[in-house]
């Protein structure tokens, strides 16, 4: 495990040894702990925890677990991309090609659906639905599903922005977060700085903080009050982004339910102006 893979255990007094080797042991489960947390469990004081962290070189417990979640990402980005490398050098039909991408879209939404919690879709939207402005945040090719937030709520909701540009855009919209508004970052994988920084500019000017994406050690969980999990899916590149539009529609039932009747008004009203402007083709 990188930085960890150099350590040598028997090097170690026996108590530091068996709290360094339930962390290598259990990374997953460490990252989620205090380090009171971490004592009671391993029935050590927590002066214990913070010694062992020392005698491997690092400064203490929020050390080691800063260390613990870059590793464990990492892992996941070279898993993720080999398994989609070797995928692509597997000949097959593209009858195959097709199948598969589709059937793993369906995995998609079902993993997504097992993911996220729906008491945080209710909380987000309620946040939404209260605050000034809400800007929600998707960068370069997460832009798409920025704007399809937008697009669907807006009939709801006006005071909804889509902030899809790097540097200009990003900026002005920045300037203006404040207090009860809502920011609300999309980012998946390697998530863009720029995406983070906004958040966490968000979150310090007292706007309510939320992140839509697809691992609980994204880096934009670091800032955010309510988190928004997709299913992560990691043979096809662009899959985080169904489970993100599965999202999108969900945020929208639940807003019009929790604003009835006044959407189902405005829902008639759309739907009129619709018709009299003859936007479709008959």
């Amino acid at each position: 495990m990188d930085f960890f893979k150099h350590i040598d255990l028997d090097t170690l007094p026996k108590k530091k040894y068996r709290v360094i080797k339930y962390i290598l042991d259990h990374p997953d489960e460490v990252i989620s702990l205090n380090t009171a947390d971490l004592a009671a469990k391993l029935k050590v004081d927590p002066v214990t925890i913070i010694k062992a962290c020392q005698s491997i070189g690092l400064a203490g417990f929020h050390d080691l677990k800063k260390r613990l979640k870059d590793t464990v990402r990492n892992q996941e980005k070279k898993s993720s991309f080999t398994q989609v490398l070797s995928e692509f050098e597997v000949s097959t039909t593209t009858d195959e090609a097709i199948r598969n991408a589709l059937s793993r879209d369906l995995e998609m939404l079902t993993g997504t659906i097992e993911k996220v919690s729906f008491e945080k879709i209710t909380q987000t939207c309620q946040a939404i639905i209260t605050s000034r402005q809400t800007y929600i945040i998707g960068l370069g090719y997460i832009g798409a599903v920025a704007t399809y937030l937008q697009s669907i709520l807006r009939s709801h909701l006006p005071k909804v922005h889509a902030v899809t540009e790097y540097n200009g855009m990003l900026f002005d919209y920045m300037g203006h977060f404040g207090k009860g508004d809502v920011v609300l970052a999309i980012g998946f994988d390697q998530c863009q700085n720029q995406t983070i920084k906004a958040l966490k500019k968000g979150k310090d000017r007292g706007a309510t903080a939320i992140a839509l994406t697809d691992s609980e050690y994204s880096p934009l969980c670091t800032y955010s009050k309510y988190n928004l999990f997709v299913h992560p899916a990691p043979h096809y590149f662009l899959s985080p982004l169904i489970g993100a539009f599965s999202i999108c529609n969900a945020l929208k039932h639940c807003i019009v339910e929790m604003t009835k009747p006044t959407s189902t008004r405005q829902s008639r009203a759309y739907q009129k102006l619709v018709e009299e402007e003859n936007v479709y083709y008959n």
